[in-house]
């Protein structure tokens, strides 16, 4: 008995520091992808002073959705679907976002797409881990 409240004790201790590594993490590439996100935007403001075609420069950054941009597509995607109080599976919402024509960015899009909407204050989890989510009241 002993032991394993040892071991507990051990594994409260490495879940509350991995949580914290993954939210510190998870900062990092909020801020990465809020500095992607600028330099594009630059990118393509030098590209129009230099006179330079829109469809040369990274083609698919400007297509792909990542960070903020994502979440405002996902957000406007799922109130025009199904208004406030209702609830989706995070796979569902997904599907409704390609869908419509929307690439999101990402070795594993549909990663990219749950943690960006898990970052979201607009939306609340439903039922802990479900995967069903709706717009936060």
């Amino acid at each position: 008995m002993e032991a394993l409240l040892e071991q507990r004790r051990l594994l409260v201790t490495r879940v509350g520091e991995e949580q914290e590594r993954l939210e510190t993490l998870r900062q990092i590439v909020e801020e990465l992808e809020g500095q992607l996100d600028y330099d594009e935007r630059v990118l393509g403001e030098i590209d129009s002073v230099l006179g330079r075609d829109p469809q040369m420069r990274l083609e698919d950054a400007n297509l792909r959705l990542r960070g903020q941009r994502l979440e405002a597509v996902a957000l406007r995607v799922l109130s025009e679907e199904r208004g406030a109080g209702n609830e989706v599976h995070y796979r569902e919402w997904f599907e409704m976002v390609r869908e419509r024509g929307h690439q999101v960015a990402g070795k594993t899009p549909l990663n990219t797409f749950l943690a960006q909407i898990n970052r979201s204050r607009a939306v609340e989890s439903v039922g802990g881990r479900s995967g069903r989510y709706r717009l936060a009241a």
